[in-house]
């Protein structure tokens, strides 16, 4: 179980993730008058880039350290932002009360998929629109994740459930579709990721929530150093920089619409 809580996620929403927030917020289309719901903002990268363009926005997320951290902002940068803490399973919003509901890699780590979308589909209008970024189970990133979960389930004997596939249309349109969202299209991306080295970025790295769940039960094992060369071996190998480090971690973009009601034409 992750505590987003803890560790330090600003560092990964602010130098990886943050153009990706503002490509979810262009695709949507936001204009001043429509009202925006950012679910599982974190830090608030897709909520401050509706803001800024003058719409009103209530950001959401389970963490309120996280939460701290979107406020710090909007109050840094002059814009307003209604921060809520809230499950992804019970949005603290009323029903149709939202033109645009957005999710940057966010709504993925729902426990419950079609719940999670469920509560999406309630809080928007009928001509309401929906934008979620998924990440696709490829690349140098997925594959250094696949190496670390190989290493804990290793050491844990234990196998973890298969993930819902966000990233595939196939998988999330007919889930959509049932609880009354029409997934509309879906765009495909590479986010660059860069850091001074490969080393550099593993270390950067090491306070990702994420990360600091997996810790103590790898100091148990004494298996850091394992993991460390696990990592820097993924990573050494798509290095596309020999000056530094980057590689290019895919993700997709859907857009969804609210569909009628049975029976409703």
């Amino acid at each position: 179980m992750v505590d987003w809580n803890a560790g330090r996620y600003e560092t990964t929403a602010a130098i990886e993730l943050a153009p990706v927030a503002d490509i979810v917020v262009q695709a949507a289309g936001i204009a001043a008058d429509e009202s925006v719901i950012d679910v599982a903002t974190g830090t608030g990268n897709a909520a401050l880039a509706a803001a800024r363009r003058g719409a009103p926005v209530r950001a959401i997320d389970g963490a309120p350290r996280l939460l701290a951290v979107a406020a710090q902002r909007a109050r840094a940068e002059g814009v307003d932002l209604d921060l809520r803490e809230g499950d992804l399973l019970a949005l603290p919003v009323s029903e149709a009360s939202a033109d645009v509901v957005v999710s940057v890699f966010g709504v993925i780590f729902a426990a419950d998929p079609t719940s999670a979308l469920r509560e999406i589909r309630r809080a928007l209008r009928p001509t309401g629109r929906v934008l979620v970024s998924a990440w696709v189970p490829e690349g140098p990133i997925d594959a250094m994740l696949g190496a670390v979960g190989a290493i804990v389930a290793r050491i844990t004997n234990s196998r973890p459930a298969p993930a819902f596939a966000w990233n595939d249309p196939a998988a999330l349109g007919p889930v959509a579709a049932q609880i009354g969202l029409n997934l509309q299209a879906t765009t495909a991306h590479e986010l660059p990721i860069r850091a001074e080295s490969a080393e550099a970025y593993v270390d950067l790295n090491q306070d990702h929530p994420m990360a600091v769940a997996v810790l103590p039960v790898l100091r148990r094992a004494g298996a850091e150093d394992e993991l460390r060369a696990a990592q820097l071996s993924v990573l050494r190998e798509a290095n596309e920089d020999p000056d530094g480090f980057l590689v290019h971690s895919p993700y997709v973009v859907h857009r969804l619409s609210a569909a009628p009601a049975p029976g409703r034409h």
